[in-house]
């Protein structure tokens, strides 16, 4: 368990011991900060029927946890723990028929223990019908059940779905401990097809946010990135690498999030460098500061699209994309 989640941990301990647990349990939190291994504690614990406390120097820190040993822990070890349900949808959204599933399930009377548990490890994309269809069971939750869900993306979620839940939000540490990971990573210098060098070391010195930490502590997201980043940046100023960008939007749940990303840190270069250096600058990248900025707005429209509706085409929404940035860059004439 991470540490950043360690608090939650021992919030979740208390509320388990005292009896106060919440029907329905939404852990939300960026990719990478140990929401999933949060609900899986929860849910083994939930499970468990002889769960063991570990006592620490003092009684806050008291967590309870599965004991490992106990039939019901062995079974759902071996995934055949019959009071234990998984909606997870192999399409890019979670239909009313997975909420059906799982609503059926519940009314069902436990067969070992005394609670039923549900675990939804991607809410974000619930259809509106399945999140309605999970509204009546969160509004008239049956009896030692519970209903355990994770998301990275909380504005997603009907409102609705989001108040009839106890909502957990791990928050990463910021500081020096990013700080230090960013510093490590090795970004080397962007270069575009054509050998000619845009940047040195892109990313050294750019923004660092939450949202990056997947791309700053996964080496293969990472090199996905670096990828990205240099395929769109063939795009951007020599109008090539049109289909890999397209494929990156349609496939990589990250896509989006890293237009924006390199986008900005363009814009945020051009202000950073001397009056002097300017003009140097757009005469080598032949993109305005201008240009660039209607090119992060479209993007961001985009994302709110994506964002807002679960069952956007995100092909279609790539190929508007694009096609309205190259215009953007080289309008005809």
């Amino acid at each position: 368990m991470l540490p950043i989640c360690r608090e939650k941990q021992r919030q979740l301990s208390r509320q388990y011991q005292q009896q106060t647990l919440a029907h329905a349990i939404l852990i939300q939190g960026i990719e990478g900060c140990g929401k999933d291994a949060l609900a899986q504690w929860l849910i083994e614990l939930l499970i468990c029927q002889k769960p063991l406390l570990a006592h620490s120097t003092t009684e806050l820190e008291s967590i309870v946890s599965a004991c490992g040993q106990c039939k019901a822990c062995l079974l759902r070890k071996s995934d055949s723990y019959p009071d234990h349900l998984l909606l997870k949808s192999e399409n890019k959204t979670l239909g009313v028929d997975d909420i059906r599933r799982g609503n059926a399930f519940l009314e069902k009377t436990a067969h070992l223990g005394k609670v039923k548990t549900i675990f939804i490890p991607q809410a974000q994309i619930m259809t509106v019908a399945a999140a309605n269809a999970l509204l009546k069971t969160l509004e008239e939750p049956s009896a030692n059940s519970y209903i355990v869900l994770i998301t990275d993306d909380l504005d997603s979620l009907l409102p609705t779905i989001i108040s009839r839940c106890a909502v957990y939000a791990i928050r990463p540490m910021v500081g020096e401990a990013l700080l230090a990971q960013l510093k490590s990573s090795s970004h080397g210098e962007v270069k575009l097809s054509s050998d000619v060098s845009l940047h040195e070391r892109l990313n050294e010195s750019a923004f660092v946010n939450l949202s990056q930490l997947a791309e700053l502590t996964d080496d293969a997201i990472f090199q996905e990135y670096q990828t990205f980043n240099q395929c769109y940046l063939d795009f951007l100023y020599l109008g090539q690498s049109e289909s890999e960008v397209l494929s990156q939007l349609v496939d990589n749940k990250h896509s989006l999030r890293w237009l924006e990303k390199i986008t900005c840190n363009l814009v945020r270069q051009y202000y950073l460098v001397k009056e002097a250096e300017k003009a140097a600058l757009v005469a080598k990248q032949e993109i305005s500061a201008q240009v660039l900025n209607q090119i992060y707005q479209a993007i961001i429209s985009s994302n709110k699209l994506i964002k807002s509706y679960t069952q956007a085409n995100r092909q279609f929404v790539g190929e508007q994309l694009l096609m309205t940035i190259n215009n953007i860059v080289r309008p005809s004439t």
